[in-house]
């Protein structure tokens, strides 16, 4: 039987290499399953070693980010009437990063959209220390506003306001 068999495999070049691989196939297949597949790979760490825990990543919350935006686009949108740029800077200075407070300086206050936030802001970005908000105007525009938890305090302040052009 052996004889017939070794004449049937090697009687044909093509047949030889099916059944090699077929063979070699059957062996990593059957290692695995007869040897479980959870080794570590990589970094020749001893399997007692490796631990897989479950921790949850903090999520952070938007509100605070939203209502910083909003409240500033509020006042920074439309200046009061008969209000001058100094007036109207004081009131944003503390809602603003310093850097950002300086370069309001140089804001010409004609050219602010000149409405009031109207509708739901979208929070476009989220993470840990800042956001992205996407503040809706009454004249159909939107504005963008980064808001970082800022510059050695605890509460949120905004660092940049530009035109909700989209991506």
């Amino acid at each position: 039987m052996s004889a017939d068999l070794r004449t049937w495999l090697f009687a044909s070049p093509r047949r030889l290499v099916v059944v090699a691989l077929t063979v070699i196939i059957l062996v990593f297949v059957g290692g695995s399953a007869l040897f479980g597949n959870d080794r570590p790979t990589g970094g020749g760490a001893d399997p007692g070693s490796v631990t897989v825990g479950s921790t949850n990543a903090a999520v952070p919350d938007a509100g605070e980010y939203v209502a910083a935006a909003v409240e500033f686009v509020r006042l920074w949108a439309q200046p009061e009437a008969g209000e001058s740029q100094e007036q109207w800077l004081a009131r944003l200075t503390p809602l603003a990063t310093q850097d950002y407070a300086r370069a309001l300086t140089t804001t010409d206050t004609s050219t602010l959209p000149g409405v009031q936030p109207d509708g739901d802001p979208v929070v476009r970005f989220l993470a840990q220390e800042s956001a992205m908000i996407a503040v809706p105007l009454a004249g159909g525009t939107s504005v963008l506003v980064t808001v970082v938890n800022g510059e050695g305090t605890v509460e949120p302040k905004v660092s940049d306001v530009q035109p909700n052009t989209g991506d």
